[in-house]
């Protein structure tokens, strides 16, 4: 190869490199990845947001649900997603936050709950085609 290919082909690679950088996607094969839906949930008051509101999101496309713990207090939360197996690694204390990242697989409708506060903290993730 000469000297200019080089170059081009180097110009070329860092060109793409920057282009997903700058679109916040990776390029893989020729696909680019969807752009994760981002759901944040505060505990406070015995609650999530709230009202513990029923979550859409879609099959196939990352989910990334951040759970942070707003209860004064001292009070403990956790949160887990009943039928897919997702669960905070421990319970959160107040002020502390944690991330699940997942990608569903299949339509349907799932429970999530605080294990430490069932029948107050219940709400359901729906997952659309």
């Amino acid at each position: 190869m000469s000297g200019k290919t080089i170059l081009w082909v180097s110009c070329g690679a860092a060109t793409l490199g920057a282009l997903a950088f700058v679109f916040g996607q990776r390029i893989v094969s020729g696909k680019s990845e969807p752009p994760a839906q981002r759901i944040l949930l505060r505990a406070e008051a015995g609650k999530f947001n709230g009202s513990n509101p029923t979550l859409e999101v879609r099959r196939g496309v990352p989910v990334e649900i951040t759970v942070r713990n707003d209860e004064p207090g001292g009070i403990p939360h956790d949160f887990a997603l009943v039928g897919l197996d997702l669960k905070t690694p421990k319970a959160l204390q107040p002020g502390e936050p944690a991330t699940l990242r997942f990608t569903p697989s299949r339509p349907g409708e799932f429970a999530y709950t605080c294990t430490l506060h069932p029948g107050l903290m219940d709400g359901r993730l729906v997952v659309r085609p």
